[in-house]
């Protein structure tokens, strides 16, 4: 019963945990960006961030937006909008993906100055995607059933 318990505790606050996801690649996106991350190791931290942004939006996609549109259809245009949001955001992150690829094991000046400024453009579009995110949904998110589970919103 206790495990029962933790489980549905951990979903009470859906919108909660959208912020902390949303927080956590903020935090890896700033640490790529401000050199953080050795030049050594950037191509895999840029794999490893481009991955969690996929699964993280492929499962609002498939496991969120779906609920949300069903008990709101106030909300249906603006969902429309953050998948097509998704679609253009996982097109930049397959750019960033690529180029980190092509980067890993020749570290240069030159191709690691190219995914900064690659990183600085997806990092001012993530910013406004998850504001927008946050606005109109954490309120939305918090009031749902923990029973539901949405666990596109986890990791």
């Amino acid at each position: 019963m206790h495990n029962d318990f933790g489980e549905y505790a951990r979903f009470l606050a859906y919108g909660n945990q959208m912020i902390e996801v949303h927080a956590d690649l903020r935090d890896r996106l700033a640490d790529l960006r401000e050199g953080v991350v050795p030049e050594r190791d950037l191509a895999a931290h840029c794999l490893t961030f481009c991955a969690a942004v996929t699964r993280h939006h492929t499962g609002e996609d498939t496991s969120v937006f779906p609920v949300l549109a069903e008990r709101h259809p106030e909300l249906r245009d603006f969902l429309a909008a953050l998948v097509r949001d998704h679609r253009m955001i996982a097109h930049l992150l397959a750019g960033v993906d690529a180029a980190a690829r092509r980067l890993d094991g020749e570290a240069d000046h030159e191709r690691v100055a190219w995914i900064q400024r690659e990183l600085d453009g997806l990092a001012a579009i993530l910013e406004t995607h998850f504001i927008g995110e946050e606005k109109r949904l954490v309120a939305v998110l918090n009031a749902i059933d923990p029973s539901v589970g949405l666990t596109g919103l986890v990791g």
